[in-house]
């Protein structure tokens, strides 16, 4: 039993830590995607489309899924970007109509493809590896060392993103793009672009988040599917404090929570399933209203920069 919950709190902690690493990014240079949530939902779409219309080629077709699902979380990003960077909008205001926009576009598109009752059978999706030597390890093997490529690569992508931020030049200039925008940019630093060139990165990394929902987690799409796990990345920034590593951590607590949701429902407790189902976000704002006063957010966070 604590094998299996500690496998589904891995895979459930994925999508999130793939958003909220490119998250962490986007508001440390300053920028406050809120948006995050229509560009998962825009990648899960997107990320099942190209999968699905390159079937018959079945070993490429999820990387070809997942490249769209990436192409167009950065596409969004690229209009948050001309909106709330480069004609200085209301970051907030921007990303809600981010999010709207997405839920009411992909279901028209989706219905307008696949019909209202949608696609009858699956999409061509990342199938389960198990890592040789590894995944026979007893008790936490299997819950460690088998899973889709996707779950490896997003706990690789951890340790890169917190190397880049705290021990490049370029991470430097990011941190300091979101704490003083003014004192970077005397220096030789063109703001906007770096903002820019950060959201993208959080946009394509939403994207991607999503794609692995429509096709690593079930393999196939439906309307609103991302159901606030942009949000929930959004906490998970705050609750990690703006840093990549504790940022992982809370997304492993969020998966926890999303694991016994599963597990007390199918306990049969004669507890209604909703309330089961409200578990992760019930977590969420226990969270928000523990940390978030405590949590020191970089100074620059949200406020437009005029060159």
């Amino acid at each position: 039993m604590f094998e299996e919950i500690l496998s589904a709190t891995i895979r459930g902690a994925t999508p999130l830590l793939l958003a909220a690493l490119g998250e962490v990014i986007s508001q440390r240079a300053g920028v406050l995607n809120i948006g995050i949530e229509g560009m998962m939902l825009i990648g899960a779409f997107f990320g099942m489309v190209g999968s699905f219309y390159t079937a018959d080629f079945v070993m490429f077709a999820p990387w070809f899924g997942l490249l769209m699902a990436g192409l167009s979380g950065l596409i969004a990003a690229a209009l948050f970007a001309l909106c709330a960077i480069r004609l200085r909008g209301d970051q907030v205001i921007i990303g809600t109509a981010m999010t709207l926009l997405a839920l009411g576009l992909t279901e028209v598109i989706y219905q307008r493809l696949f019909g209202v009752t949608g696609i009858a059978q699956g999409v061509p999706a990342f199938q389960q590896i198990n890592i040789p030597l590894l995944s026979e390890i007893p008790f936490l093997g299997h819950a460690l060392f088998s899973h889709n490529i996707l779950v490896f690569i997003a706990f690789l992508l951890m340790p890169c993103v917190y190397f880049f931020l705290y021990h490049t030049q370029l991470g430097l200039r990011i941190r300091a793009c979101g704490e003083h925008p003014k004192a970077i940019a005397t220096v030789g630093t063109n703001v906007l672009r770096l903002r820019t060139m950060c959201l993208l990165f959080a946009g394509a990394m939403a994207g991607i988040a999503g794609g692995y929902l429509s096709l690593a987690d079930v393999p196939y799409f439906t309307p609103g599917m991302t159901v606030g796990r942009g949000f929930i990345a959004l906490a998970i920034v705050i609750f990690g404090k703006w840093h990549p590593v504790k940022a992982c951590g809370a997304a492993l607590l969020f998966g926890l929570g999303s694991a016994l949701d599963a597990r007390f429902q199918a306990l049969g407790w004669g507890i209604p399933y909703q309330v089961w189902l409200m578990l992760p976000y019930l977590l969420c704002l226990a969270v928000l209203a523990g940390f978030v006063g405590r949590a020191e957010a970089p100074l620059a966070l949200g406020k437009p920069y005029g060159e």
